[in-house]
C-alpha cells in the first residue's frame, strides 16, 4: 500500500513541446543587428510581404521545415507578393541536420536571407553565424525585410518549437542558444516595426506548438490585427500551407489568410497517420479584441480575488477539469501547466453572483476575440487561447516575479496561489480519507468498483480525483493505469474508481498479449486521452525517448494516437519502422517515482499494434481513489484483491504505422 500512497503527488507533471527551464527567460543580450544598405530592394512595391523568421537551427524538426519552405517554390509566380525568409541552419555534422534541400540554394549552416522567385529561392545576403532567439536578430529582419521588399501588408511568421507562455523560437547552434522569450518576442516586433515604419503587421502567424496562448495574444496584440497560431502540438511539413501563400495574391486580410492557414493545416493533419489530426486545435485571434478581453480578464480577476478564500475549491475542480495541452508525464521535463481558458470558465460555476457576471463576461470577450477556430475530437472543448495556469507553486512564483502574464491574470493566479498556500494544513481546506483502506464494492468477471469515504464535508475541498491500479511487473511494483476518480459518487463524500482489469498494450498482430505499458488518462468531452512513454530503438540503432498520446472514444476504441520525442529536447513526430519499443514503467520512489525502462522490448513490424488486453486470472493488484485538495495535498485509500475473469475481453486494437 504504501507504495501507491508514495506515487500520488507525482502524476500531475506535463510535458512540454519544448522545454526551456520551465518560465526562465533566456538571455537577450546584445547581438549584432542584422540590416543592411537597400541596396537591391524593389521600390515598386506589392501587395503583401511576408517574412518567415525560420529558426530552424533547433532541435530535430530543421528537416521538416525546409521540407515546408522547399514546397513553396513549385507554387506559380505573383507578381504582387514577397515571400522573404531568415533561415538559419545547423551544422551539418549536428544529427538534425535536414535532409531536404531548398531548391535554388546549396546547403548551407549559417543564417541566409532568402527571396522566393522563378521557382527556387534566392540569396540575398548570407548573415553568418547569428542567433535567432535574440530579439535584435528579430527586429533587424523586419527592417531590412520591409525596407529591401516593401508592400501595402506585411506578415510575420514566426517558425520553429514553441511553448506557449515560455516562449519558443529556440536557436540552439552557434554563437550560443537563446530563445524568444514572451518579453523578447516584443521587444523585436516593436523595435522591427518601429525602425521598418510599419504600423502593424496584418497578421502573425506562430507556426509552432503551443502558441495560441492568451500571454502571448495579449503581448502581441498591438502589433497585429490577426495573430493565428495552434493551442495544441503540431506535426508534419505543411504547417504552413501552400494555400495560405497563394491566397497572399488575392489580397486576402491577415485574419483570413490565418483561417486559410489553419484549415489547411487541419486538412493535412486528417490525411496524417494514426489519426494525430483529431488533436488539431488552431485560432486565429482578433488584436483590436484584446485590449477588451484583458479588461474583462482585470475584472474578473479582482471579484474572484476577493471571494478566494470561499471559491478556492471549486477554482481547483475548474482546472482539473479543463481541457488541458500536452499533459503528460516525465521526470526531465517540467509542468507546461496550459489550460484552455474558455474551458476552464465553463466549468467554474457554484461562484457568487459578481464572480459569476465577471466569468461571463470574459467568457463573451474570448468569443469576440477568437475569429475563427480549427478543432478536431479531441479538442472539442477548445475555445481558442490557452493560459497559464499552475496547479502546483514550483514553477509559479517565477510567472508572478517576472510579469509574464497580463496583470490581471497575474493577479487571479497570485490569488489563487496564496490562498492555497495558506491553505496548507488547515483543516478547513483539506480532505482525508477516514481510513487508508479502500472498500470493494463490485467485483467480477467484469471489473471492479472500488470506494473510499472522505471526512464529513470534504470532498467541497477536493480539486481532483484519480482511481490508480498498481502490481507487480518483473519484480517491481508498478502504476499499470491512472483513470479518472468519481467524486460524491453514491452517496456524500464518497469517491469511487472502476476497473476492467485492462490495461493498455504495445506489441504485434496474430494472438500476442502485447507487453503492458504505465498509462495515465484524462476525462475530456472528446473521450477518453491517454498518454506512456518508451525507447525506441530504430532500425539504424538510433536510440529516442517517446511520447505517446492516445484519444479513446467513450466505447474504447482508439481514435487517434500520436508519436513524439519526449524529454528535454523539443517536440517532433516519430516514424515508428523497425527496430524495437521498450515501454517505461511508473515505478514509486521514496521520494515520487521514477520512469524504468521495462526487462523487454518488441519489435516493430508491419503488425506493430496498441491493444487493451486483460490481465491474466489470478493476477494480484492493489487498487485505490486518491483525492488532491485545494491546498495541493494528496490522500488515497487502497485496497488487494486478484483478477477474476480477465483474459482478452476488450482487445481494442489500432496498427501504428
Amino acid at each position: 500500500m504504501s507504495a501507491g500512497r508514495r506515487l500520488w503527488a507525482a502524476l500531475v507533471a506535463g510535458a512540454a513541446c519544448l522545454t526551456a527551464g520551465a518560465l526562465v527567460a533566456a538571455s537577450a543580450a546584445a547581438a549584432p543587428r542584422v540590416v543592411a544598405a537597400s541596396a537591391g530592394a524593389d521600390d515598386t512595391g506589392a501587395d503583401w510581404t511576408l517574412m518567415i523568421y525560420d529558426v530552424a537551427d533547433t532541435v530535430n524538426i530543421a528537416d521538416e521545415m525546409i521540407r515546408n519552405l522547399a514546397a513553396f517554390a513549385a507554387l506559380p509566380p505573383m507578381a504582387n507578393v514577397n515571400v522573404v525568409a531568415l533561415v538559419d541552419l545547423p551544422e551539418q555534422s549536428d544529427p538534425g541536420y535536414p535532409r531536404a534541400t531548398l531548391p535554388g540554394v546549396a546547403p548551407f549552416t549559417t543564417a541566409k536571407l532568402l527571396v522566393l522567385g522563378d521557382n527556387k529561392w534566392n540569396e540575398v545576403r548570407d548573415l553568418g553565424e547569428v542567433s535567432m532567439g535574440r530579439p535584435s536578430v528579430l527586429s533587424g529582419f523586419i527592417e531590412e525585410a520591409a525596407d529591401r521588399f516593401p508592400a501595402d501588408k506585411y506578415g510575420l511568421v514566426l517558425s520553429d518549437h514553441g511553448s506557449g507562455v515560455a516562449g519558443g523560437y529556440y536557436d540552439t547552434g552557434p554563437p550560443g542558444q537563446a530563445h524568444l522569450s514572451i518579453a523578447a518576442m516584443r521587444e523585436g516586433i516593436l523595435t522591427g516595426l518601429q525602425a521598418a515604419g510599419i504600423d502593424r503587421f496584418e497578421v502573425i502567424d506562430h507556426d509552432a506548438c503551443l502558441m495560441s496562448n492568451y500571454e502571448v495574444a495579449s503581448a502581441l496584440a498591438p502589433f497585429a490585427k490577426a495573430m493565428a497560431g495552434s493551442e495544441e502540438v503540431t506535426f508534419g511539413d505543411a504547417t504552413l500551407s501552400t494555400d495560405a501563400i497563394l491566397a497572399l495574391g488575392q489580397g486576402v486580410s491577415g485574419a483570413e489568410w490565418g483561417r486559410i492557414n489553419n484549415e489547411a493545416y487541419g486538412r493535412y493533419a486528417d490525411g496524417g497517420p494514426q489519426g494525430w489530426g483529431n488533436f488539431t486545435a488552431a485560432s486565429v485571434v482578433d488584436g483590436d479584441a484584446m485590449a477588451r478581453l484583458d479588461a474583462a480578464v482585470q475584472s474578473f480577476a479582482d471579484a474572484a480575488s476577493a471571494h478566494m478564500a470561499q471559491i478556492a475549491p471549486e477554482v481547483g475542480r475548474a482546472r482539473t477539469a479543463a481541457l488541458e495541452f500536452v499533459k503528460g508525464l516525465d521526470p526531465e521535463v517540467g509542468p507546461q501547466d496550459l489550460v484552455d481558458l474558455g474551458d476552464f470558465l465553463r466549468h467554474l460555476q457554484d461562484v457568487p453572483d459578481d464572480v459569476a457576471v465577471a466569468r461571463d463576461a470574459v467568457f463573451a470577450a474570448l468569443d469576440q476575440a477568437v475569429e475563427t477556430q480549427v478543432t478536431r475530437q479531441a479538442t472539442q472543448q477548445a475555445t481558442g487561447l490557452s493560459v497559464y495556469f499552475p496547479k502546483f507553486t514550483t514553477f509559479a512564483q517565477q510567472y508572478v516575479d517576472q510579469h509574464i502574464g497580463p496583470p490581471g491574470w497575474e493577479e487571479f493566479v497570485s490569488s489563487y496561489l496564496a490562498q492555497t498556500g495558506a491553505a496548507t494544513g488547515q483543516q478547513d481546506h483539506s480532505a482525508h480519507f477516514t481510513t487508508p483502506d479502500a472498500t470493494i464494492l463490485e467485483q467480477g468477471p467484469d471489473g471492479i468498483l472500488v470506494a473510499g469515504q472522505l471526512g464529513d464535508g470534504q470532498s467541497a475541498n477536493v480539486t481532483g480525483a484519480e482511481t490508480q491500479v498498481f502490481t507487480s511487473i518483473a519484480g517491481r511494483q508498478t502504476l499499470v493505469i491512472d483513470l479518472p476518480g468519481y467524486l460524491d459518487a453514491g452517496g456524500r463524500d464518497q469517491v469511487q474508481g472502476a476497473w476492467s482489469y485492462q490495461v493498455t498494450a504495445v506489441g504485434n498482430g496474430g494472438g500476442g498479449r502485447g507487453l503492458p505499458v504505465s498509462s495515465i488518462y484524462q476525462a475530456q468531452s472528446g473521450g477518453l486521452i491517454g498518454t506512456f512513454y518508451a525507447s525506441y530503438t530504430a532500425a539504424d540503432g538510433q536510440t529516442t525517448d517517446v511520447q505517446f498520446r492516445l484519444l479513446l472514444s467513450s466505447r474504447g476504441e482508439i481514435q487517434g494516437v500520436t508519436v513524439s520525442q519526449a524529454g528535454t529536447g523539443g517536440s517532433a513526430p516519430v516514424t515508428l519502422d523497425g527496430g524495437r519499443l521498450t515501454p517505461y514503467y511508473i515505478v514509486p520512489t521514496d521520494q515520487s517515482f521514477d520512469l524504468e525502462p521495462a526487462d523487454q522490448s518488441v519489435q516493430v513490424t508491419e503488425d506493430f499494434q496498441i491493444s487493451f488486453p486483460g490481465l491474466k486470472p489470478g493476477t494480484p493488484f492493489q487498487m485505490g481513489v486518491v483525492v488532491t485538495d485545494v491546498a495541493g495535498s494528496v490522500d488515497g485509500a487502497f485496497t488487494t484483491s486478484t483478477v477474476q475473469g480477465g483474459g482478452s475481453q476488450g482487445r481494442s486494437s489500432l496498427k501504428v504505422q
